[in-house]
């Protein structure tokens, strides 16, 4: 092989082989474009490769631009945020790590279940009850 064969067939031939295939992966892929229309495409494409090819992709309607960027936005998924359990997972390594102390650890932990955090020390806080709660006692005098 010459190298004007290789720059001929490198410059010239894969590009339009490329786009000739573009062409007819994009007449396949296209909802607005009915059945027999694709056909009629198709067969312009395949017959005539360099000219079919062209006069596609320069009579192909603009918006096709805007709905395959549309499809791709649709496509995409946003990650779901942590679960309640994922957050105490990742408090309780970063107190393991020694990135949080025990206080900070306890303050995320009660924000995160939303309760009031424990008590520093482990005495149990009395609560009152409905009896007592419907009939407060008198203030000492």
């Amino acid at each position: 092989m010459s190298f004007w064969d290789f720059l001929w067939l490198l410059l010239i031939w894969t590009p339009l082989a490329v786009l000739w295939g573009v062409a007819l992966a994009d007449i396949f892929r296209r909802d607005d474009i009915s059945g027999r229309p694709k056909v009629l495409w198709t067969i312009l494409v395949l017959l005539l490769p360099l000219l079919g090819t062209l006069i596609y992709l320069l009579t192909r309607s603009v918006g096709t631009a805007e709905e395959t960027h549309a499809a791709t936005g649709r496509a995409r998924v946003e990650p779901a945020p942590p679960t309640s359990a994922q957050q105490l997972t990742m408090l309780a390594d970063l107190r393991d790590r020694g990135v949080l102390t025990p206080e900070e650890f306890a303050a995320g932990k009660s924000q995160l279940l939303g309760s009031r955090a424990a008590p520093a020390d482990d005495r149990v806080v009395a609560r009152p009850t409905e009896a007592s709660a419907a009939h407060p006692a008198a203030p000492a005098a």
